[in-house]
């Protein structure tokens, strides 16, 4: 057993239950979601500098600008993601395999855009631009389990947005960003059983929160200086939410009566209330498109400012000995992402994409709660076109090379994580 874990299990009961509900790696560029239309899906994600259709609410909101009528686009993502984990020495060790157990994820997007005139448009986007679930097998057995058997990060956004064409060729985007939001964790808290100096699980502990919400907005400019060639640029600011919730311990019978006598009297009573905070990071975009005939060319490169998540802070209402500050260092990571789309008629178009995703996470934030890596991803996409009706369809093949925590995990939970994700994204447009 690891030093980190016996001095969980040796400290009073308290102290390790407070450690026991410190998210300290559920901020990471693995749960930030691209996943927002599949024509943009099939570009690789490289959407800033076309944003030509509704979902440019998430891309580029002057895109919007250069929209014609009213339009509704709506659909969703299923996203099948799969890790493994393979331990090092001393512990968990060299023989030990474990498998992620998260099944399909399906976040909606969902975007309705309106000219008003010839310059202005509104639009209004119900997405997921962030969302996060890892979940191993057989919690009861599970070498990770004092660290996290189950991490959920579930929300949506209404972004309703406005564009204005300055000129012809130029226009300008804003939009406020109203984030609702809610966190899920569970994980076990271990004892050392004084009468045979084994670790045991002592409680079984569920962190749930309510559904809270924040505040912020998104602008984005696109100028299209010939007919073929297209530049955009676009921000979405961070934005912070306060969570407020509450923590629940439920006694596991360890195998001695006494011991269990000892670990219910140390245990709250009924719901403890508990607060933290997560800001979500702002993110830059800026992109440019080519046009050559039938073909369109699209290279994208996007900055996110993780590194406004340096610690995590995790208070008691009325228990401030338990409080914990958990240091995470994490950086600003980059993305590079390339798109091209052939038309082959009046009905049907093809794309395939590429990007790269370079992970904020340094080697000791690694962990069950969520193993990132750099991702590597691989597009495909198609559209078919009836009159006012279209039909999008993409899928990406994301995989990460093997990521390592190098001997220097905070849990002393060292091993080796690969991770894959398949993900197919269809969406429906209609213009009335």
């Amino acid at each position: 057993m690891t030093l980190a874990v016996l001095r969980r299990a040796t400290a009073p009961a308290a102290l390790g239950f407070a450690l026991a509900l410190c998210p300290s790696s559920l901020f990471a560029a693995g749960f930030a979601l691209f996943e927002q239309g599949a024509r943009g899906m099939g570009f690789g994600g490289a959407f800033t500098a076309q944003a030509s259709d509704p979902s440019a609410i998430f891309h580029n909101a002057a895109g919007l600008a250069f929209l014609k009528g009213r339009q509704l686009y709506l659909g969703g993502t299923l996203v099948a993601p799969r890790s493994r984990f393979t331990g090092d020495n001393p512990f968990p060790g060299t023989a030990v395999t474990e498998e992620s157990d998260v099944g399909i994820v399906i976040p909606p997007a969902v975007y309705y855009s309106q000219g008003f005139s010839e310059r202005l448009a509104l639009g209004v986007g119900v997405n997921v631009p962030f969302g996060l679930k890892t979940q191993w097998k057989d919690p009861d057995r599970y070498s990770g389990r004092y660290i996290s058997t189950l991490a959920e990060l579930k929300g949506f956004s209404v972004n309703p947005t406005v564009a204005y064409r300055l000129a012809d060729r130029f226009a300008l985007g804003a939009g406020v960003d109203i984030r609702f939001s809610s966190l899920t964790l569970e994980r076990r808290v271990p004892v050392v059983n004084p009468f045979s100096q084994k670790v045991v699980d002592a409680a079984a502990v569920h962190l749930e929160s309510d559904t809270n919400t924040g505040l912020g907005f998104n602008v984005g400019l696109l100028a299209k200086p010939t007919e073929n060639l297209s530049i955009g640029a676009a921000y979405r600011h961070r934005v912070k939410v306060d969570y407020g919730g509450s923590a629940r311990f439920q006694p596991l019978p360890t195998g001695n009566a006494q011991l269990d006598q000892r670990v219910a009297a140390s245990l709250p009573l009924g719901d403890l209330p508990i607060s933290t905070a997560i800001v979500f990071p702002g993110i830059a975009s800026v992109g440019l498109a080519q046009r050559w005939g039938d073909w369109t060319v699209e290279v994208d490169f996007n900055w996110y400012d993780w590194s406004t998540f340096s610690r995590v802070n995790l208070l008691f209402e009325g228990r401030e000995d338990l409080n914990e500050v958990i240091q995470e260092d994490y950086q600003d990571s980059f993305q590079t992402r390339f798109g091209v789309e052939r038309v082959l008629n009046d009905t049907w178009t093809v794309r395939g994409g590429y990007f790269w995703d370079e992970t904020p996470s340094p080697p000791a934030s690694v962990s069950p709660l969520l193993p990132d890596a750099d991702r590597h991803g691989f597009a495909l996409g198609a559209t078919w076109k009836s009159g006012s009706l279209r039909l999008d369809a993409a899928t990406w093949y994301l995989f990460s090379p093997d990521r390592s925590t190098r001997g220097v995990n905070r849990d002393e939970y060292n091993g080796t994580y690969e991770s894959r994700a398949l993900t197919l994204g269809l969406s429906l447009g209609y213009t009335f």
